[in-house]
């Protein structure tokens, strides 16, 4: 079975060997043993703290195969954008001019530099190792996240947003940083995602245009890439969006990758999941299989098959999802479909 944890500090060789395969850009996820080290450290004191308000926590989760003990791998969620530091990103808007003498119209778009996504929580942190990308493990990885904060709404802020990892090639090139940000920070692509992380990101403030950039004056190959995701980063996405995350109008201002957004009390495995005690613990359950998380701060979730008494607010699970996720009969779990529904049913939070 496969198990949706938190990440522990003895995790960290494992996510380290995750992190080399992921390639340029993903800036949550460093090749750096220290700097992947003090993340889990900080994740760990996210956890443990009592919250309010979500102010400068990280949640680091991994996926672990319980029958070899590999981590397979990682998601997260940061509870609030730009806490120590800007939050910066491009908005894309469009601008009309008009020459009436001469009867022409003139229009074009243009990326503002701006703080506008400041303070929300973020997806982020999201990598499945390649050769596991299967049986549902992918869904898992992405939607567990959102039955942790259906259980702990306080620690979230009321909007969500996931920077999607923009176009580059095997070898770090991005066309739009080629075209941008290359002209201004003298560095390759890869070397400004390093720095993103391992400082305070003042040489973006120090060096960033103040100027909007007119996307007509860029090269095709610029243009045709902004707010287009990675192909290794699609079937992210596309989950994402099934979850009813939609574009708004902001990319990332290294790679132009698409930034989305959903209100947490709208995402959809947030609204169909709902809480049931265990009535039953079986050696064998036929039922659906469901995404199914225990409800407790040490947080665990998995794909498992349950039997659902709806109108007595009950369960029955197996032996294996009860032993997998800590649990006892009496008590409480938190379901949602696997396969979304059209509507999203209400949480019904009566155990």
């Amino acid at each position: 079975m496969m198990l949706f944890r938190r990440a522990q500090g003895q995790d960290a060789d494992a996510i380290f060997k995750l992190a080399e395969q992921c390639g340029v850009g993903m800036t949550s996820l460093p090749k750096n043993k220290e700097l992947l080290k003090q993340r889990i450290a900080w994740a760990c004191e996210s956890f443990d703290k009592t919250i309010t308000e979500a102010r400068h926590e990280y949640y680091l989760f991994v996926l672990e195969d319980t029958a070899t003990r590999q981590i397979i791998g990682t998601s997260a969620i940061e509870s609030a954008t730009g806490f120590g530091t800007p939050f910066y990103s491009y908005k894309r808007s469009k601008r009309t001019r008009f020459c009436h003498s001469l009867n022409i119209r003139s229009d074009y778009e243009v990326l503002s530099l701006v703080n506008d996504n400041q303070g929300r929580s973020e997806l982020c942190t999201l990598f499945l190792e390649p050769s596991w990308r299967k049986d549902g493990n992918g869904l898992l990885l992405s939607r567990a996240r959102f039955l942790y904060m259906a259980r702990f709404p306080e620690r979230f802020a009321p909007i969500v947003i996931a920077e999607m990892r923009g176009v580059s090639d095997d070898q770090g090139r991005s066309p739009f940083w080629d075209n941008v940000g290359r002209y201004f920070f003298h560095m390759s692509f890869a070397e400004a995602d390093k720095l993103t992380l391992a400082t305070n990101k003042q040489f973006i403030a120090d060096l960033m245009p103040r100027n909007p950039v007119y996307i007509t004056l860029l090269t095709a190959e610029a243009q045709a890439v902004i707010g287009l995701p990675h192909p290794s980063t699609e079937a992210a996405m596309a989950i994402l969006m099934e979850e009813g995350f939609r574009h708004n109008n902001y990319i990332d201002i290294f790679d132009a990758g698409p930034t989305i957004e959903a209100p947490l009390n709208q995402i959809r495995t947030v609204i169909s999941s709902h809480l049931l005690h265990i009535k039953n613990i079986s050696d064998e359950v036929g039922g659906q299989q469901y995404l199914i998380s225990n409800n407790e701060a040490d947080f665990r979730a998995t794909i498992a098959q349950v039997v659902l008494s709806r109108k007595k607010d009950s369960c029955v699970i197996s032996r294996d999802t009860a032993a997998l996720l800590q649990l006892s009969e009496g008590d409480c779990v938190r379901v949602s479909p696997l396969h979304l529904p059209k509507q999203g049913m209400p949480v019904k939070d009566k155990a």
